[in-house]
């Protein structure tokens, strides 16, 4: 029997601002969304791009500048994947980048979610996914824990260490059904600023935290936060980290400043995960020596193939598009706070 199938791009660029991911999926809408990867791509971060971005996180009147300027880079990467690829792209799907986070003030801002992707692709385009959530009262993150139940139910626990690192939650399995589903910590947006003082964009596999000093009173102060001490729903955003992180860890080492944070995230993702079977994807898997120091706290982590755990947030914004069209559910309420599952994104049409 035939059964209906779409091609979907998925495009995913996170606040540690090191690159867009890019999958193209193939669903079969008529069987419960079963899927296949067909290829990915990555795209490294325009350096005039990234300052801008930084510059903004600090200065909103550039947000229309950073708006067009992202917009005009997806548009690049769509651009380079067409004439690459022999695959007909049916739907694209794309974050854009956070760069404000504010669901208490009903705010969120991605840059790049523009109509002009879609009449210069001359594809479909679902985007700025989080807004409607917002809007509603929710936290407008985190958007995964959907793709987690649908497209990799079988575990306890989705662990995703990006910029942040976010968690879905469920009881046994992903499949059951989502608990709860929340930010735990910073991860590489602050790895990565401490790893750009040795002019390396990120650490890699934690050789430079492995080599630096835990300093227990910093430890203990980012321990003490009290957006650890929150009940889920809740969410983190780049300003929460200028605001609060920084001036607790700045004035320590390099090195010293990699090792302290490693353990902070290692403790916070324990507290949450102990004794559980844990899928972990994003940058974040690939540092051997936070995994190290998450497992030490007890987290059963599995980290799966290359594609999975570097693709998996693209791969899951294909699908948000793809439910989107569809008109379907692609937001949890009981995980994002605003209590209502709902359809959310704008659909650009060419």
């Amino acid at each position: 029997m035939y059964e209906a199938t779409r091609n979907v791009l998925g495009l995913m660029s996170g606040t540690s601002l090191d690159g867009m991911d890019a999958a193209i999926v193939r669903f079969n809408i008529d069987q419960n969304h079963s899927w296949e990867l067909l290829e990915t791509y990555e795209f490294s971060y325009p350096n005039n791009l990234k300052d801008l971005v930084t510059e903004c996180f600090k200065d909103s009147s550039l947000m229309n500048q950073v708006d067009a300027a992202f917009a005009r880079w997806t548009v690049e990467c769509i651009q380079k994947i067409q004439s690459t690829t022999k695959v007909t792209i049916d739907l694209i799907g794309t974050h854009g980048q956070t760069v404000f986070h504010e669901p208490k003030h009903k705010f969120t801002f991605q840059a790049g979610c523009l109509e002009t992707i879609a009449k210069q692709v001359n594809i479909p385009v679902v985007t700025d996914f989080r807004i409607q959530d917002v809007l509603l009262g929710g936290q407008g993150a985190p958007l995964v824990p959907m793709g987690d139940s649908l497209l990799f139910g079988d575990y306890e626990a989705a662990l995703n260490l990006g910029g942040f690192s976010n968690v879905s939650l469920g009881s046994p399995l992903l499949k059951i059904g989502i608990e709860s589903a929340f930010d735990i910590c910073p991860v590489n947006y602050v790895l990565n600023y401490f790893a750009r003082e040795f002019n390396m964009p990120f650490d890699k596999g934690g050789k430079i935290a492995a080599s630096g000093s835990i300093n227990q009173w910093v430890l203990d102060e980012l321990n003490s936060l009290t957006y650890y001490d929150k009940k889920p729903p809740k969410s983190l955003g780049a300003e929460w980290v200028e605001a609060h992180v920084f001036n607790i860890i700045d004035y320590l080492l390099p090195a010293d400043a990699l090792a302290t944070f490693c353990e902070h995230i290692a403790i916070q993702i324990g507290a949450v995960l102990a004794n559980k079977r844990t899928l972990v994807t994003g940058g974040g898997a690939w540092n051997d020596y936070l995994l190290e120091r998450i497992r030490h706290y007890g987290v059963g982590l599995v980290r799966p193939d290359k594609d999975i755990v570097n693709f998996k947030e693209a791969i899951i914004f294909a699908l948000l598009a793809q439910l989107r069209i569809e008109e379907k559910p692609n937001v949890l309420g009981r995980t994002t706070g605003s209590g209502k599952n709902h359809s959310s994104g704008k659909i650009f049409w060419p």
